[in-house]
């Protein structure tokens, strides 16, 4: 589900008496020109980091399981543990920032690259049409479902304005109205909103040492925090698991809502990813190395065990903190992780932990190229099998009594997300007009 540049990083390191490339596979060096006494100026490009990649799978089919699962079981152990999507899309979240930040700051210097940030509403247009062509079509496509069924419960007028909100990625700002249509696209609608703020953010973030970013990592978590004590000590929700509890049964869902889905809240969560690779950036810039740090500690797998324990240890009971504040551990937790697998993949000769390198295969980073149109369809896919004002409509009956159809439920959004993929995000004519609008909003926001 991140959207920004799929990995695939390009930038310059610092001159040649102090740049080292790291001896891994996939990093590859350019000499520009030598000249003068052996002095050389390289340009370097920054390693992939095919194990983020792939993450990004795990997490969207996490997640996209979890929106139906109740369709599929009743087993209340099934349904707590799959249940906690509120808490997991943090990571996304997090996983986003990482990448603008390793995208747009400078490996081994203290300074953003002021070229792909500016002018400002470049950066921001290019970003959001990385994801807005698939966005729009999609919602073209099954804006007649999506219509049908909102017009039956709210009446047409109401559905027109739910499907300009849904266009114009304004959601996300309507507590109450937050999940329109395609319902996990809210998380686009915040984005887009954490978009606008980064070229303002990254070169502030850019030109921290590490011990100012670690300062400004507690900070960030601490602001996280806040309004989500707030939640939780007004209407004594501590111990809330949220993704069980119906509007009917919580206390105050219009609370909630504003909580999980806030912009600012996302934004948040993305500085924390953003803060959280320039940790490792600034590994090879002067006077800086890398931390010395208990082994276990420096291991991907520490705290990915970690993360899987902790959603585990809420759906048994064990753990009992709501969604809200789980989600702040969870981003902590899923920061530490991207932050291990990154020095591990470019570690001199690249020897990564075996969480690293399994993650780095090439099926595996195939399927993460594959998550954001896992994300975009799998909820409209859904609705059609099971959604009952659709689903009856179309077919006589909801799927919700075929529990055995589950998995071909899956494999449909898989096969539709591949060709998704090969035939539209891959299309040179489709990128073409992508690239002749984005030119032409960002003329119109700049003249």
């Amino acid at each position: 589900m991140v959207v920004e540049a799929r990995g695939k990083a390009t930038g310059r390191e610092g001159d040649a008496p102090r740049t080292r490339e790291r001896a891994r596979k996939g990093s590859r060096m350019v000499i520009a020109r030598a000249a003068g006494e052996g002095v050389k100026v390289e340009s370097v490009k920054k390693p992939r980091l095919p194990a983020l990649d792939s993450v990004r799978f795990f997490l969207i089919t996490y997640i996209s399981v979890g929106h139906f699962i109740a369709c599929a079981t009743k087993n209340a152990l099934a349904l707590a543990a799959f249940s906690q999507v509120n808490v997991v899309v943090g990571a996304f979240f997090v996983l986003s920032g990482y990448v603008a930040a390793y995208t747009t700051t400078e490996l081994g210097k203290y300074e953003a690259q002021t070229g792909r940030l500016r002018p400002t509403p470049k950066y921001f247009v290019s970003r959001v049409m990385g994801f807005y062509p698939l966005y729009f079509v999609v919602n073209c496509v099954f804006a007649p479902m999506f219509f049908y069924a909102d017009s039956f419960y709210n009446g047409p007028l109401t559905a027109a304005v739910h499907g300009f909100m849904t266009f114009t990625l304004t959601q996300a700002w309507f507590p109450m109205h937050a999940e329109l249509w395609n319902a996990p696209t809210w998380f686009l609608s915040a984005f887009t909103f954490a978009l606008a703020a980064m070229p303002f953010a990254l070169p502030s973030v850019a030109r921290f040492k590490r011990e100012h970013l670690h300062s400004v990592f507690k900070v960030l978590i601490i602001v996280s925090l806040l309004a989500k004590i707030a939640y939780s000590y007004d209407l004594n929700a501590w111990g809330f698991m949220e993704g069980m509890m119906s509007a009917k049964t919580h206390p105050n869902w219009l609370y909630f809502n504003s909580v999980r889905f806030s912009p600012f809240n996302a934004l948040i969560d993305v500085l924390l990813g953003a803060v959280a690779a320039r940790t490792v950036m600034v590994d090879s810039a002067e006077g800086e190395s890398v931390p010395k740090q208990n082994k276990l500690l420096a291991c991907s797998a520490t705290p990915l065990v970690a993360m899987v324990a902790f959603l585990a240890a809420r759906a048994l009971g064990v753990v009992a903190v709501n969604d809200a504040l789980s989600r702040t551990i969870f981003t902590v937790l899923f920061s530490a992780f991207a932050v291990n697998v990154h020095r591990e993949t470019v570690r001199e000769g690249g020897e990564g932990s075996l969480v690293s390198k399994i993650l780095s295969l090439k099926p595996l980073v195939y399927l993460g190229t594959i998550s954001f149109p896992i994300y975009i369809l799998h909820g409209p896919i859904g609705q059609v099998f099971y959604k009952r004002v659709v689903a009856t409509k179309l077919f006589g009956k909801v799927f919700t009594q075929y529990p055995q159809f589950f998995p071909i439920y899956l494999l449909i959004v898989l096969v539709a997300a591949m060709l998704t993929h090969e035939f539209f995000i891959k299309n040179k004519k489709v990128q073409e007009l992508s690239k002749a609008v984005s030119d032409k909003a960002t003329a119109a926001l700049t003249d």
